[in-house]
């Protein structure tokens, strides 16, 4: 190990101490919008982390427990300090803002993780909820923490995590405070393209059905507004629906929008 790969080895255990021991005036919940930013990009960068030959040396000998569709996985507030590796099936990932409504940061398949927030605090700032049956396999913090222990790698990893993070965060507030709700929805829907779409030429299918108040959620509007601007997307081509309630975007249409 080079002496530049040590010392970002001592970055990323100190970083990683640190997130294991919150100060003591931590999160009061519900949240307020800061923290639902930062919340929301801690989350999707620390999520990568614990994927592949992570899974690969945690999961097996493992069972998997079954979610119904629209069941509470984990919910803010609890202090059980448990990950969640997805075997199939889609869940939602969010929080709740100080006003009582419902914010989602992002929705997760199979091969992902929820719960990686509860390295950080005690209590969680966030909560999961199946969109559909899903199969998830439970493994406690303090045993993630030990595959960590082993894997240097994965904890030099946590310093270029939180970097991106805090870029994501401020690209995220840029957006909220800039963009109207037309190009955050947008925005959003390549979003979904990008992370669980299904392609089909130049289509894309959104593989699970998402109420037009989950999308108002994801956006940070209320869901008569989701409703107009959906219908307005629909008028132009850029999404449609499927039989079944999915929707189908058109990503050249929509990535011309945003131009």
């Amino acid at each position: 190990m080079t002496l530049g790969d040590r010392a970002r080895h001592h970055l990323a255990m100190d970083s990683f101490k640190h997130i294991l021991h919150p100060a003591e005036n931590e999160l009061e919940l519900p949240i307020g919008f800061d923290d639902f930013i930062s919340h929301a990009a801690v989350s999707a960068a620390l999520a990568t982390i614990f994927r592949g030959k992570f899974c690969d040396a945690i999961l097996p000998g493992r069972r998997a427990t079954t979610y119904k569709t629209k069941e509470v996985i984990y919910e803010v507030g609890d202090q059980e300090r448990t990950f969640f590796f997805l075997q199939d099936g889609f869940v939602k990932v969010g929080t709740i803002a100080s006003d009582g409504h419902e914010l989602i940061y992002e929705v997760r398949r199979g091969g992902e993780v929820v719960g990686e927030l509860c390295v950080s605090q005690a209590r969680r700032p966030d909560r999961a909820v199946a969109l559909e049956e899903t199969n998830a396999i439970p493994v406690p913090f303090e045993e993630v923490l030990e595959v960590m222990r082993g894997r240097p790698d994965l904890l030099a990893r946590l310093l270029d995590v939180f970097c991106q993070a805090l870029a994501e965060a401020y690209a995220q507030m840029n957006t909220l405070a800039v963009d109207d709700t037309m190009h955050r929805l947008a925005k959003i829907l390549l979003r979904l393209a990008a992370k669980i779409g299904l392609r089909s030429g130049p289509k894309v299918e959104i593989p699970t059905y998402l109420t037009q108040e989950e999308f108002a959620q994801m956006v940070g509007v209320r869901r008569e507004t989701i409703s107009t601007a959906l219908n307005v997307f629909r008028r132009k081509r850029l999404i449609e629906y499927t039989s079944s309630g999915h929707l189908v975007l058109n990503l050249q249409a929509l990535e011309s929008y945003l131009a």
